[in-house]
């Protein structure tokens, strides 16, 4: 996994729209969209409310918005996401324990 280089602490809370060219962490509250080009992780204490748009989203705390994802969403033991999930067919894992309140959307490999 590619390092992480934006990080938002469990202390900070933002709001807005954020894009990364790197991998980014959530573990404080944000709320509007977030956009990279590799990896966006939402840690045990994230909370996000918006769109995640990357190729692999990976979320252990809790999302309320669509995630969609080119590669790879994955909902760990902890997580509650509440949104649709868009990914290729065979690309999302969930662990036991997550909750996930949404659709999931077959997204086009083409």
């Amino acid at each position: 996994m590619k390092l992480v280089k934006g990080y938002l602490g469990p202390d900070l809370q933002l709001e807005g729209s954020l894009s990364s060219k790197d991998s980014i962490r959530i573990d404080g509250s944000y709320v509007g969209s977030i956009t990279s080009k590799h990896t966006v992780i939402v840690g045990a204490l994230g909370k996000v409310k918006g769109q995640i748009v990357a190729p692999v989203i990976r979320v252990d705390g809790m999302v309320e918005g669509d995630l969609n994802a080119t590669k790879l969403v994955e909902i760990m033991g902890n997580a509650k996401v509440k949104g649709n999930i868009i990914t290729p067919l065979g690309r999302l894992e969930m662990k036991i324990g997550s909750e996930f309140v949404g659709k999931f959307i077959k997204k086009s490999t083409v």
